[in-house]
């Protein structure tokens, strides 16, 4: 076979990159995303690569008989409703926009209108298959069509001048990229098929393919697949989301909004996880380890009776674990150095294997979006910053293999490119050092699928997004082979059901723990012991009766009751409530009694186990450290007016309220109150912590307020010195705070003295700064 020029192979590569004997020598290819300034021309030629890709990819079916074979799983349609939806797609959606006034075959564009989003994995679809016409008519009706769209693209007034978002036009646009979405998904449905129902079609593009065979089992690393897979670190680091929305191409409407979101320290594999690092896993009794399986995910496995990745071949007696590998039209060799291909459930398993094999301290975990932007080249991150007077940023909207237009030249497996995945080797890293950032398979992230702040539904496609802000999707970036056109874009923020099969892998993560955080600062017992007497201990248990009688007591606030009446003379509605920086609970239960919801959020673990057994039981016993090796046995108890179902108690971190692991557990929107408590000066970015009540408008409720109480006590240990937000004077100090809390406005200022006990003879006297910001 002929053998494909591409870069120079890694040394343990001894692959001859080749294509398949069917390709001709022209394969399909697609064009960059189309530039809705450009033209009717333009605009043409790209409704023609866009038609012609879906017609080279269902020209793999070989027969009438495949377009109605329904999916083994039976939760999708079958190929036929995915051959005319897209044109429906076409005429719906430019009625809509008032370019078209009359349906073609209204009966067609009702039946092919809506696909299927099951709600779980066993939300099977037996509806009636007789309903689907015959593909002929069908073949018609896409041939009526495409006439249709021409002949307005060449003559319509819509397309005189740009396109812009809020034009009819970009109806058409939109209804481009809507195919090119469906060109991926139908090569997934058609590599589910069996294979006697595919072939490669004539001008596919090249497969990436070993040409020496390939072993069914046991491989070899340095071999068959990469011998290392380093973890790299990366740096903590700000980085912006969203799409510009006067950016000269479609983009739908979850890519449009604008965020800043603090990435703490992590490090990420190099590489995608590939067949030959996955193949441990199975081989080790994985799948059948339920220790390694979140509840849903072990509800899909059992249900599917999976002990291997789907599109693995079994090759051999059950247990041998001898496989072969089913590409999009084919079966072929195992790939071993391929990126695995695998749902969100079964990544995740392999990330709580991986932890428990290498020992980690710290669980390996999937990428979070922001991680995503971080691992790009810094070019890249560049293009958030877009505006009309920088117009040399737009060569950044599409990731090619165009050298010319990208900042560090590396080839990228998207576009068609290849026909296949590809070696998670095979092409250079960028110069952060990691592979394929974009393009080979898609990768699933830890983030449930959600809007940017600014986000806004467009009315020509109501649905396309909204319904899926669920916590039922998980988002998947990067794009794979098969991702043309805006999948293929920077901006591309894709989602599906987390038991879903894409061309989707993943490459793993772990945090990086800030020397401060190593240091368990906050994770002592005596510290806890400290934090139930300062929350929950009364004033004669505070202090000493011996030494007070002899010398007396400063009598200085309570502190919890002191920020309780803060919060509660400052809202101005009393429904939601969020106690940032809670310890170990006093002021969220105090608030309970007046709010209808509390989240009591704190980044110690033994805080937050402390409050939910008081949650629980009503009760905690502790000790109060008295001298030396004495300790006196206390109780915290909650009186029957704290309203203990209204509280929810969360791990997390205070700079990043939209982590995915913290928005799964709890509905971080909407407050009108957020008491922050002696936390300020605890934090590595105070800075990022404020920003994120300005940045995402859904935090805090319209004349929402912050309660700020801090003492202002900046140390090395907790923040940078760069990061302080202090000053010589009060009046310097709340203005740093001010110049952050853009929209807000300061409606008190003050001091709040109070003592902690540290033992019978040392108190830690405090003056905490009080200011109360309002939003709006």
């Amino acid at each position: 076979m002929k053998k494909i020029p591409g870069k120079t192979p890694a040394p343990r590569t001894q692959t001859n990159i080749i294509p398949a004997s069917r390709l001709a020598p022209k394969p399909v290819s697609s064009l960059k995303l189309v530039d809705t300034r450009a033209g009717r021309d333009a605009l043409l030629h790209y409704f023609d690569n866009t038609w012609a890709l879906t017609e080279t990819l269902f020209s793999a079916l070989t027969s009438d008989e495949a377009y109605y074979l329904r999916p083994y799983h039976k939760t999708r349609h079958p190929l036929i409703f995915y051959y005319a939806h897209p044109v429906t797609f076409y005429i719906n959606k430019l009625l809509v926009a008032g370019i078209l006034t009359e349906p073609v075959n209204k009966h067609f564009e009702v039946l092919f209108e809506t696909g299927v989003d099951e709600m779980s994995w066993d939300d099977l679809h037996e509806g009636d298959q007789s309903i689907w016409p015959p593909l002929q008519e069908v073949i018609d009706y896409r041939q009526t069509v495409r006439g249709i769209v021409r002949q307005l693209i060449q003559t319509h007034p819509a397309f005189d001048g740009p396109i812009t978002v809020d034009s009819p036009g970009w109806a058409l646009v939109m209804c481009f990229e809507h195919e090119r979405i469906h060109l991926e998904t139908s090569s997934v449905l058609m590599r589910e098929l069996p294979v006697q129902h595919v072939r490669t079609p004539e001008h596919w593009p090249a497969v990436l393919l070993r040409s020496e065979p390939q072993p069914n089992t046991r491989p070899v690393a340095g071999v068959h697949y990469p011998a290392q897979n380093p973890m790299i670190p990366v740096a903590g680091s700000t980085v912006r989301l969203g799409k510009p929305r006067d950016w000269p191409s479609f983009g739908w409407d979850n890519e449009y909004g604008e965020d800043k979101r603090h990435t703490a320290a992590f490090k990420a594999s190099q590489r995608l996880i590939s067949n030959g690092e996955f193949y441990e896993f199975v081989a080790s009794g994985g799948y059948l380890d339920d220790r390694h399986w979140s509840e849903k995910g072990l509800a899909w496995r059992r249900f599917r009776n999976t002990r291997w990745p789907t599109f693995w071949v079994q090759d051999g007696p059950v247990g041998s674990h001898r496989y072969r590998l089913r590409t999009t039209f084919s079966v072929e060799d195992m790939q071993w150095d391929w990126p695995v291909c695998v749902n969100y459930y079964e990544a995740k398993a392999y990330c709580a294997w991986r932890t428990e094999r290498d020992g980690a301290s710290t669980p390996y975990r999937l990428l979070q979006e922001q991680e995503h932007v971080a691992l790009r080249e810094p070019a890249l991150q560049d293009a958030a910053q877009w505006s009309p007077a920088r117009p040399e940023l737009l060569h950044l909207d599409r990731v090619m293999v165009d050298e010319a237009e990208l900042a560090a030249p590396y080839e990228v497996n998207n576009n068609l490119h290849f026909g296949s995945e590809s070696p998670v080797d095979r092409f250079a890293p960028n110069s952060r050092g990691f592979n394929d950032v974009f393009g080979n398979v898609w990768q699933w992230c830890e983030d449930p699928f959600h809007p940017l702040p600014g986000f806004r539904i467009h009315p020509y496609y109501v649905d396309f997004s909204t319904p899926c802000f669920d916590e039922q999707h998980q988002m998947i970036l990067g794009g794979s082979f098969i991702s043309t056109g805006d999948e293929a874009s920077v901006w591309s923020r894709f989602h599906f059901r987390p038991h879903f099969f894409q061309h989707a892998g993943f490459r793993i993560v772990q945090s990086e723990e800030t020397p401060a955080q190593k240091k368990d600062r906050y994770e002592t017992d005596a510290l806890l012991n400290q934090y139930l007497l300062f929350h929950f201990g009364s004033e004669e248990e505070q202090r000493d009766a011996e030494i007070s009688a002899l010398v007396g007591h400063p009598r200085v606030q309570e502190f919890v009751p002191a920020t309780v009446a803060l919060v509660k003379q400052f809202a101005r509605k009393r429904d939601r409530m969020l106690d940032l920086g809670c310890a170990v609970g006093g002021a969220s239960f105090e608030l309970s009694r007046s709010f209808h919801d509390v989240i009591g959020l704190d980044y110690s673990q033994s805080f937050v186990d402390a409050a939910n057994t008081l949650k629980r039981d009503g009760r905690l016993d502790y000790v109060r450290h008295d001298s030396g090796r004495f300790n006196t046995a206390l109780r915290a108890e909650l009186d029957d007016g704290v309203q203990r179902e209204r509280i929810q108690f969360v791990r997390g971190d205070a700079s990043a309220l939209r982590a995915p692991e913290l928005l799964r557990a709890v509905n971080m929107k909407g407050f009108d109150a957020v008491l922050l408590s002696n936390l300020m000066c605890r934090l590595p970015d105070p800075a990022a912590c404020l920003r994120q009540f300005v940045e995402d408008d859904t935090l805090l409720n319209p004349e929402g307020v912050l309660v700020l109480v801090s003492p202002n006590s900046w140390m090395e240990q907790y923040t940078a010195p760069d990061n302080f937000l202090d000053g010589p004077t009060n009046a310097a100090a709340l203005e740093k705070i001010g110049a952050l809390l853009k929209g807000f406005t300061l409606v008190h200022e003050g001091n709040l003295p109070f003592m902690i006990r540290e033992h019978r003879r040392k108190y830690e006297y405090i003056v905490s700064q009080v200011s109360v910001w309002r939003k709006g």
